[in-house]
């Protein structure tokens, strides 16, 4: 395929509504998405009626790729007890050596520990695949500017805003809240910042420059140009 592609690495079965507007503003401009959740999500909120957590979260990142158009790579790593591994650093290896993303997005790690380790197992992989200097790579706002969090690039949304609410609302099992209560205000502190409606913001592993070792710089470019 000639289409470019994106991937986000999630740690957990909820972690993509952070980062849907992006996707969605990705997917307009042709490229192929893909969800990779590194953990099962048993450690999320019991669904209660003698349903199983990890079947329902499996359902509900389904759902959310689904109005997406991702696809979705669910490892089956234990939830709240992850850790950057060999043997989950060359199975994530393997998966971006046959995706070639022109896009990687993942966890900032100064977050909870499975975003920590997700991040390391992130960097890791995309060394071992040998695509740490072609592929551009970003940390995602998973909480909202928290955590140490300052953004270097933001991404304007406002135009999508309706498939990040989507996307979010796939999640009612384990949020127990509707995205107008913590989507949309995430969103807007993000757009004050960014002098718009509604933003997504990033960070980079490497300086934000317009070349670099006298070529033009690859990270920065394909966000930089939603």
């Amino acid at each position: 395929m000639n289409e470019p592609a994106a991937i986000f690495i999630a740690a957990h079965p909820d972690d993509l509504a952070a980062v849907a507007g992006t996707f969605a503003l990705l997917k307009r401009k042709g490229y192929r998405l893909f969800d990779i959740c590194i953990t099962r999500g048993e450690g999320g909120r019991p669904p209660g009626q003698g349903l199983d957590t990890v079947t329902v979260r499996r359902k509900e990142e389904e759902a959310a790729c689904a109005l997406l158009g991702a696809e979705l790579t669910m490892f089956d790593e234990p939830d709240g007890a992850l850790y950057a591994r060999r043997e989950i650093c060359e199975a994530l290896a393997a998966r971006l050596a046959e995706i070639q993303p022109s896009v990687a997005i993942a966890h900032w790690p100064f977050e909870k520990p499975d975003h920590s380790a997700a991040f390391s197992i992130a960097f890791k992989a995309l060394s071992l695949a040998k695509l740490n200097w072609t592929t551009e790579f970003y940390m995602a706002d998973i909480y909202g500017t928290g955590d140490m969090f300052l953004p270097e690039l933001y991404v304007n949304i406002s135009d999508v805003m309706d498939v990040k609410t989507a996307v979010s609302n796939c999640y009612r099992n384990q949020w127990k809240d509707t995205a107008a209560e913590r989507t949309i205000p995430m969103a807007q502190a993000a757009g004050k910042l960014a002098w718009c409606d509604y933003a997504e913001g990033f960070k980079t592993a490497v300086p934000l420059v317009g070349t670099r070792w006298n070529r033009p710089a690859e990270v920065g470019r394909a966000l930089l140009s939603l």
